[in-house]
């Protein structure tokens, strides 16, 4: 029987009093400098984090010197307490004499509750969680893993904790407000300018590459480049974080589409929720739109003549969704930065490249005999149907196609 965890009864009151530590991995994929781990070590005073990359678990002894000799020099203060679980690499013999030798009491936790350590196993959980979602909003490889979690780990640094008042990790460490007027969007695309001493006349002036990371050195940034496979640390850079807003933007907006049910032809009649009544043919009728250069086949004319009659043009009933009020200024952003993609059909008839996108699937549809026209049995409910919208684009930004499918509404 699992006995429950009682709160904590004393919290560090100064930096460095007490060190929470954790090891993460290993990664499936390998690094761009071939890691596969990371070990984490979080201050508890002041939350700030701080991260090593590793090729091996045993490393993780030295980056605990290496992380205890930067901090004590840069800070003043002395490590006094370690809080970590029993995996191997903590209870190693050098780990143990090191720590007796300089005073560093060790808090071990119970094996198989890592409960009792959550501030760093919240705080891995953190850290891969956004990274995932950094590298796959952008499309980028996973052998970046590293870079994004050290992007991770710069911001969160550099953001108000709810523990801290709203104040922030690095604030609270050094006592000093951070600047954050350099942070830009992880995954970016950027334009790095190539020095005259470094490239011949007739060679490109700047290069493509794409942000990755920061550096301790403001405005100094980490480029990747997917040619070479290697990040370089440039300064003289500009920033095209449209494009990058913008791919974020159409992977959100696949994600969270609207919901639609194919309902098969053979189960229409027995779909018995409540919708619109069609009322007589003289209220629905509406007429086809007329598109220049374009000749439907005698079949599909008939056909649409009659679905019209019965049924109607298709009908939109999209459920209102709105956005929070902090995502408004990124919305009038982006809808600069996109092609606008029709709400309705009476707003995509508006558009000839629509119309023309919609009779082709029109004829696509019949041509595959999707669906059967028949007469409308009395006492039944008619299902409703809508068109929804896509523009397809290319890799450089540029309109590709024009996508639609015509769905039938479905109810669960």
């Amino acid at each position: 029987m699992k006995v429950t965890f009682h709160k904590k009864d004393s919290r560090a009151t100064t930096i460095l009093e007490r060190v929470h530590t954790d090891v993460c991995g290993p990664f499936s994929v390998a690094s761009t400098a071939k890691h596969r781990y990371y070990v984490i070590f979080v201050d508890e005073f002041s939350r700030k984090c701080w991260i090593f990359f590793m090729q091996k678990k045993s490393e993780t002894f030295s980056k605990f010197c290496e992380f205890k000799a930067l901090l004590e020099k840069e800070s003043g203060k002395q490590v006094k307490a370690l809080k970590s679980d029993n995996g191997g690499e903590y209870i190693s013999g050098e780990f143990k004499y090191f720590c007796s030798t300089e005073g560093i009491r060790r808090e071990l936790i119970a094996p198989h509750n890592p409960q009792q350590n959550g501030v760093a196993e919240q705080k891995n959980r953190m850290i891969v969680g956004a990274a995932r979602a950094m590298l796959h909003d952008q499309g980028l490889p996973m052998h970046l893993w590293a870079e994004a979690c050290n992007t991770v780990v710069y911001v969160q640094n550099r953001c108000p904790h709810r523990v801290l008042g709203m104040s922030t990790p690095k604030e609270v460490f050094s006592g000093k407000k951070p600047d954050i007027s350099h942070l830009k969007i992880f995954g970016s695309p950027v334009y790095i300018h190539v020095t005259k001493d470094t490239r011949k006349k007739l060679e490109p002036t700047a290069e493509v590459g794409i942000f990755v990371e920061y550096t301790e050195t403001p405005h100094n940034y980490r480029v990747y480049f997917s040619d070479s496979r290697n990040t370089i640390v440039r300064r003289d850079i500009k920033f095209h974080e449209e494009k990058a807003m913008k791919c974020s933007l159409e992977r959100e907006l696949h994600l969270h589409a609207d919901e639609v049910l194919l309902v098969p032809k053979d189960e229409l009649q027995d779909v018995d929720q409540p919708h619109e009544k069609v009322h007589g043919v003289e209220e629905t009728t509406h007429v086809a739109p007329n598109i220049r250069g374009r000749k439907h086949t005698t079949e599909a004319e008939r056909l649409n003549l009659d679905a019209e009659k019965i049924v109607g043009a298709p009908t939109s009933q999209r459920r209102q969704r709105q956005s929070p009020d902090r995502y408004t200024g990124y919305m009038a952003l982006m809808s600069k930065c996109i092609v606008t993609e029709p709400s309705s059909f009476q707003e995509a008839v508006e558009d000839p490249a629509w119309v023309d996108a919609m009779v082709e699937e029109y004829d696509s549809i019949v041509r595959n005999s999707a669906w059967e026209i028949v007469p409308m049995p009395e006492g039944k409910l008619v299902v409703g149907s809508r068109w929804i919208y896509k523009v397809k684009q290319a890799a450089e930004g540029s309109v590709e196609k024009y996508k639609e499918i015509f769905v039938a509404q479905g109810f669960l």
